[in-house]
C-alpha cells in the first residue's frame, strides 16, 4: 500500500498521466481504478513493472486464469481434468485454469479438441464466462443494443445479463460488438463491477458426502485378462449406440459378453431436439435374440425438469415393446463448447433433472441408474440427492488400473477402447459389480 501512495503523489507532484505504478494508466482514465483493483487482488498483473496495457486484448487463457483466480485458485489435480486440448500444455500456465473451467462449466473449447488459449477472447465470449461463473442467472433482462442481432444465440442471455446489471455497457452507438476483442482495461472492469455488486457471490449447495457409502470393493480382487477387467462374481458386458454400426450379436454373446446397454436415443447439443438412436432397434433385438440381458441409456441434454420428463416419455415409448431387465440410465454429460446448450448449466439443476427422470421411469416398474465419472460426481451431479439409485461409473484408467473413485458404484465403465468379437472398431466395456440395477 506504501509503494501504491509513493506512486501516486510522485504523479501528481510531477503531473505525470500515470496511475499506481503503470506509467500508462492514466488517474482520469474511466478504468483506472479496476486496473489498480485487478492488480491489487492478483487477478490481472501488469505486461511489465510499469505498464498494464489496458488497450490490449485479452486472451482465452488469460479469460479463464482471472476467473479462476477469482474463485480462489482451486486445487485441482491433472489426474482429474479428464480431458486433454491439444492446444493446451499441460504445464502451462493456464492449464489448469484452462480444465477447472472446462469441469465448472465456465468455458468449453472451440472444439471436441482445441481451446485456442492464445485467441482473443470476443466480447460475447468474456461475459458469457462470467455469466456462467456466477451460476447462469435468471433474470427480466433485455440486450437492448443497436446490434442485438449479431449477438451469438448462445450469448444473449449472458450480454443481456451483464448489460441489465450494468457490468457492460455499449460502445459507441450503443452496439455491443459481440466479436469484438474485449480489452485489458474493459475485463479489469468487468471482473470489478461484477464483485462490487456480488461482494458474498451467489450460495452454493454442498453436498453431504457422508451419506454417501464409500468404495468398498477389494482391490486385490481385480484382475486383468486379454485386455478386460474381472472381478469375482461380477459380469461383463459393453454399451452400444449408433458410433458402433452394425453389430454381429452371436459373436458378442460368443465372445463371454453377458449384457448390453443399449443408447435409445439423445437431445442435440445446440438445438435440444431429441432424435432416436438410428441402430437402437437393431441392437436390442440383436442383444435379446442372442441371450443377452439388456439396458439403456438416453444421453440427456435437459435443462429444466419439463425436458427430462420429455426424454423420459421419449425412453418409455421406445423400449415399451421389449424385455428390459436392465438398468434404465439417466446420462448426463455436459457439452462446453460455444453453443452447446448444456455449457452453462448447474448442478442442482442437472441433479433435479436426474432425480425426475429416474422417478419416472421407477414409477412404471423400470429401475432408474445414473451415470457419472469422477469429474462430474458431486460438480455437475449431487449424489447425495441420488442415493436411492444405483450409479454407473465411467473411469478409465491407465493401463486398466483399479478405480480410486472414493464413492461406491454398482457398475463401472472402464474403457471406452474395448475390443469385442462383432464390433468394428472400440466400445466401451463395463462390469457389473453388484447386480443392483438389475431385475
Amino acid at each position: 500500500m506504501k509503494k501504491l501512495l509513493s506512486a501516486v503523489l510522485a504523479a501528481a507532484l510531477l503531473m505525470l498521466p500515470a496511475f499506481a505504478e503503470f506509467e500508462d494508466v492514466d488517474a482520469e482514465a474511466w478504468y483506472a481504478s479496476a486496473a489498480e483493483w485487478a492488480d491489487e487482488k492478483g487477478l490481472m498483473s501488469g505486461v511489465s513493472e510499469t505498464e498494464f496495457a489496458p488497450g490490449g486484448a485479452v486472451t482465452r487463457g488469460m479469460a479463464v486464469t482471472i476467473l479462476y483466480r477469482l474463485a480462489g485458485s482451486p486445487e485441482l489435480p491433472e489426474s482429474d481434468w479428464g480431458y486433454a486440448y491439444e492446444d493446451v500444455e499441460p504445464g502451462s500456465w493456464y492449464a489448469l485454469p484452462v480444465y477447472w473451467a472446462r469441469l465448472e462449466g465456465v468455458a468449453g473449447g472451440v472444439s471436441d479438441t482445441s481451446f485456442d488459449p492464445d485467441g482473443s477472447v470476443t466480447r460475447e465470449q468474456l461475459v458469457t464466462m462470467l455469466w456462467r461463473y456466477a451460476g447462469s442467472p435468471d433474470g427480466e433482462y433485455e440486450a437492448d443494443f443497436a446490434d442485438a442481432g449479431e449477438i451469438s444465440s448462445w450469448a444473449l442471455d449472458a450480454a443481456a445479463w451483464a448489460a441489465g446489471e450494468g457490468l457492460v455497457s455499449g460502445r459507441e452507438g450503443n452496439v455491443f460488438d459481440p466479436l469484438g476483442g474485449a480489452s485489458r482495461a474493459e475485463c479489469a472492469a468487468i471482473i470489478k463491477r461484477y464483485c462490487d455488486s456480488h461482494p458474498g457471490g451467489e450460495p452454493e449447495y454442498e453436498p453431504n458426502l457422508e451419506l454417501l457409502e464409500k468404495n468398498g470393493y477389494d482391490l486385490g480382487g481385480f484382475t486383468v485378462s486379454d485386455g478386460r477387467i474381472y472381478y469375482a462374481g461380477a459380469r461383463t458386458g459393453i454399451d452400444v449406440s449408433a458410433h458402433q454400426g452394425e453389430i454381429d450379436w452371436q459373436a458378442v454373446a460368443a465372445d463371454g459378453i453377458e449384457f448390453a446397454v443399449i443408447r435409445v436415443g439423445y437431445r442435440g447439443y445446440s438445438e435440444g431436439e431429441l432424435f432416436m438412436d438410428e441402430y437402437f432397434e437393431d441392437n436390442i433385438t440383436g442383444a435379446l435374440e442372442n441371450g443377452l440381458e439388456v439396458g439403456v441409456y438416453f444421453f440427456s441434454q435437459a435443462l429444466t425438469v419439463e425436458e427430462a420428463l420429455e426424454e423420459a416419455a421419449f425412453t418409455l415409448e421406445a423400449i415399451a415393446p421389449y424385455e428390459i431387465s436392465g438398468p434404465v440410465v439417466f446420462d448426463w454429460e455436459r457439452i462446453t463448447y460455444d453453443g452447446g446448450r448444456t455449457a452453462g448449466a448447474g448442478p442442482m439443476a442437472t441433479t433435479t433433472c436426474a432425480r425426475a427422470f429416474c422417478e419416472e421411469m421407477e414409477s412404471w416398474g423400470y429401475r432408474p441408474m445414473a451415470y457419472v465419472s469422477p469429474n462430474t460426481a458431486n460438480r455437475d451431479i449431487y449424489l447425495d440427492l441420488l442415493t436411492d439409485y444405483p450409479l454407473w461409473l465411467a473411469h478409465y484408467t491407465k493401463e486398466l488400473e483399479v478405480t480410486d473413485f472414493e464413492f461406491h458404484y454398482d457398475m463401472w465403465q472402464y474403457t471406452s477402447t474395448g475390443t469385442v468379437d462383432g464390433i468394428d472398431g472400440n466400445v466401451d466395456i463395463n462390469i457389473d459389480m453388484t447386480g443392483a440395477a438389475w431385475q
